[in-house]
């Protein structure tokens, strides 16, 4: 990650690997979500960036998902 960080605090945004690794998914999944507009992102340069929040959202809403799924509300 970005060696400007603080020790335990983490950037504002990941790039397209540490989402992959942080989300444990391939990169078509990954550009499939993008494309969704499950993630939020944008462009700086040539890099793709996504923000930690939407990651933090997305894992929130498939857990509420998944718990609903198996009548857990």
């Amino acid at each position: 990650m970005n060696s400007t960080k603080v020790e335990g605090e983490r950037a504002v945004v990941a790039t397209v690997n540490e989402t992959m690794f942080a989300l444990r998914i391939g990169r078509a999944k990954l550009y499939e979500l993008l494309h969704s507009r499950a993630l939020d992102s944008y462009r700086e340069g040539a890099s793709r960036k996504i923000t930690w929040s939407s990651i933090d959202a997305y894992v929130e809403r498939r857990l509420a998902e998944e718990s609903k799924r198996r009548g857990r509300e």
